[in-house]
């Protein structure tokens, strides 16, 4: 176990360096790696940060094309039921923690309120 993060090390950063050739790339690695490791610190979930970093620029260029195609009207990103459907799903999605919390809350006040 201990040699395996220095190997890991190793072989990612030859892996970086034989795409471009260029040392930008590999301190761009570090720094994603220090980045991670204080996201990590602080109890950060890495998943949602490699799924936005992965998934980003792809979601930006369909964005682009999006309003390319609308004339950069910004109405096409809620006119379709199917994209209204999707903006609702989202709030939602974004909401029920925040609900979640706010009744755990109210439980707890009640419960201490009884005693």
């Amino acid at each position: 176990n201990w040699a395996l993060v220095p190997v890991i090390a190793i072989i990612t950063a030859i892996g970086v360096y034989a795409v471009h050739a260029t040392t930008f790339d590999l301190f761009l690695m570090v720094g994603i790696g220090i980045f991670g490791y204080i996201l990590r610190k602080l109890d950060f979930p890495l998943s949602p940060v490699l799924l936005g970093f992965i998934l980003g620029g792809l979601m930006e260029q369909n964005l682009r094309r999006a309003l390319s195609i609308s004339n950069g009207d910004l109405q096409i990103l809620w006119s379709s039921p199917i994209t209204f459907g999707v903006w609702v799903l989202t709030a939602l999605m974004l909401a029920f923690p925040l609900i979640r919390i706010y009744r755990k809350r109210a439980l707890q006040r009640r419960a201490v309120a009884d005693v």
